[in-house]
């Protein structure tokens, strides 16, 4: 598989976000190792997303992907909104957003990764079939969000 150097970046800050997603959810919350985990998550996000909007080998034009970059933006900006202004509620806030965030990219990484095994390409034939693929992607992966957010907020934003 070839890679531009843009690519490689984006697939770089993927991998890292994957991983520091993944750190922060077994870790105790509002520690500095959370805030700064979290923080390298933040960053890495907006890696990818920015490198993702400078991505165009696909189709060479704009697209459904750089759509999705912006709607990751906006999740994680949407994460760290609650955590900036401590309003009232803000912990189930934060934690319901960031959770999303991260399984967005989880979703986008399942995706990329079915679309780049080569016994499965014939299931992308048409648009159809990547529809119903792309769909079955997010039916899982919002349904994890989903029981793993309620379980945070059981765990994490109890009334105090």
């Amino acid at each position: 598989m070839f890679l531009t150097s843009l690519g490689a970046v984006h697939f770089t800050a993927a991998i890292m976000a994957l991983v520091m997603g993944l750190s922060v959810f077994p870790a105790a919350k509002g520690t500095p190792f959370h805030r700064a985990i979290g923080a390298g998550y933040v960053l890495a996000m907006l890696v990818v997303n920015v490198t993702a909007l400078n991505l165009y080998r696909l189709t060479g034009q704009f697209n459904v992907f750089h759509v999705l970059a912006f709607v990751s933006l906006t999740s994680v900006a949407a994460g760290l909104w609650p955590l900036v202004t401590r309003k009232e509620g803000w912990l189930p806030n934060h934690l319901a957003r960031m959770t999303g965030s991260y399984f967005g990219l989880l979703a986008a990484a399942a995706a990329e990764a079915v679309s780049r095994i080569p016994t499965l390409r014939p299931y992308f034939s048409s648009p159809e079939k990547i529809f119903a693929i792309s769909l079955a992607i997010t039916v899982v992966f919002v349904g994890l969000a989903i029981v793993l957010n309620r379980r945070m907020i059981l765990t994490y934003a109890k009334p105090a």
